[in-house]
């Protein structure tokens, strides 16, 4: 059950054991110590939502032990049971901050309905602290540039905000697939709800499954308790699937029967569950051509794609990289930071073709800000593979333009008739007015 613990303190080892016995069998995480000394070394070590202990104990009480806790968190919710009914001990009880005060023997109808209201309060403080991340983090959604590729972006990302459309969104590594997600989700309905992204990439096929739905204690070698999956963690907000084309067939026939239903299992589990999400997901793949080739569900690409937002990459949009340097450095904290020689340095940047696309060029500039003491950009401090193609300066770059090359007109122009054409590449070339053969010499040049 994510990070939610319990720990129960008494002296008794029968007690300990029977208590722990009921609630690791509903899935919790449960820790028992015998005395309060023995609890409070184990609260100071690892971090305790609900703690059952028993008022009368050697070394240390339950209401010295409530005392310590109370002076160190405020969250943790501290129940305290003894054998000895009276109004005084209640009272002690509660003055020393305990939260609830029970008489032996406890049942476990009590036990467990605490334990499940404690656990309410901790994922709605879990949905809370999300919630404050990602206000506090807002700033990082902007998308920083004007030319005609991320215009249109924008403009997409404004279409599709205020609805609960599946959207598809390509390009290669580091062009800020993630970015464009997050904004969609933050400028729309579900914003004051979590979102959740994961990379089907980074996840062993086999542990992607639990991952997405959660297990059933004991579903599998090691799962000692419950695990929430992130369609659960999702339920009103949004999902980001990135790297999708990486999942396996046979979990796409179980995502598309989710995303068909808003229903789903646990691994191990036979209770059916529900979520209300929206789910957006990424590739830098072309997902039509695994369609052809049948290594991605057609149905499921058609579920995952009514609408599409392709990124370009950052050598398709040169005009936004004084806008990004600039904000670079202000997210470091460097407003108004000075170059050597700005036309050159920027112009350097220019140049070179930025296969890593706008995380290379975040990457290079906080070398270049590292090395020159985070005072300056001298150009000395780029990288050597920009160094080494930047020779040749061409000196009459002068910063953004609203006359764009004849080559970015023509790719947009192409992959807007790609796009409203469904892809059919013959009714492209036949709109176009050119042949078949050279659209894909269009198509393989602009990496559409």
């Amino acid at each position: 059950m994510e990070d939610y613990k319990i720990l129960i303190v008494d002296d008794e080892e029968g007690i300990r054991k029977g208590l722990k016995k009921v609630l690791t069998s509903e899935g919790y995480d449960v820790d028992t110590a015998q005395d309060g000394k023995e609890a409070l070394q184990m609260f100071n070590d690892a971090s305790y939502e609900l703690i059952f202990s028993d008022i009368m104990m050697p070394s240390m009480t339950g209401l010295d032990l409530t005392t310590e806790i109370r002076k160190k968190s405020e969250d943790t919710y501290i129940v305290l049971f003894t054998g000895y009914s009276s109004i005084e001990t209640a009272v002690e009880a509660i003055k020393t901050g305990a939260d609830e005060y029970l008489v032996k023997p406890v049942s476990n109808e009590e036990l467990l309905k605490i334990a499940k209201k404690i656990h309410n309060v901790y994922k709605i403080r879990l949905n809370n602290k999300a919630l404050r991340q990602a206000i506090s983090g807002s700033e990082s959604t902007v998308i920083i540039g004007n030319s005609s590729g991320i215009r249109k972006v924008k403009s997409d990302i404004e279409q599709v905000s205020q609805s609960d459309i599946a959207v598809l969104i390509t390009g290669k590594t580091g062009t800020g697939k993630e970015l464009v997600a997050r904004s969609i989700h933050e400028k729309g309905k579900r914003k004051d709800h979590p979102f959740v992204a994961i990379n089907c990439a980074a996840i062993p096929h086999d542990l992607l499954e639990s991952e997405l739905f959660g297990h059933e204690r004991g579903a599998f070698s090691g799962a000692n308790a419950r695990k929430y999956g992130l369609f659960e963690v999702a339920n009103k907000g949004t999902i980001l699937l990135d790297e999708i084309g990486e999942m396996d067939e046979r979990l796409q026939a179980k995502l598309l029967r989710t995303l068909e239903s808003g229903q789903f299992r646990r691994v191990g589990g036979h209770k059916e569950l529900e979520s209300d999400f929206r789910v957006l997901t990424s590739t830098n793949r072309d997902l039509k051509s695994m369609v052809g080739s049948g290594s991605f569900r057609e149905d499921l690409f058609y579920r995952l794609s009514p609408f599409i937002i392709d990124v370009p990459p950052l050598s398709k949009r040169k005009s936004d990289i004084p806008k990004l340097v600039e904000y670079v450095c202000t997210k470091k904290g460097l407003e108004g930071v000075r170059y050597d020689s700005e036309s050159e340095f920027i112009q350097r940047l220019m140049n070179y073709s930025w296969p890593g696309n706008v995380r290379e060029l975040q990457n290079a500039l906080e070398r270049v800000l590292l090395l020159s003491g985070g005072k300056d950009l001298k150009i000395e401090k780029l990288p050597p593979e920009i160094l080494q193609v930047s020779e040749n300066i061409d000196n009459s770059y002068q910063g953004e333009s609203d006359i764009l090359p004849l080559e970015e007109i023509e790719r947009e122009h192409i992959l807007k008739a790609y796009h409203e054409l469904g892809g059919n590449k013959s009714q492209v070339a036949r709109v176009l007015g050119i042949s078949l053969r050279t659209l894909y010499n269009r198509l393989e040049k602009y990496d559409i």
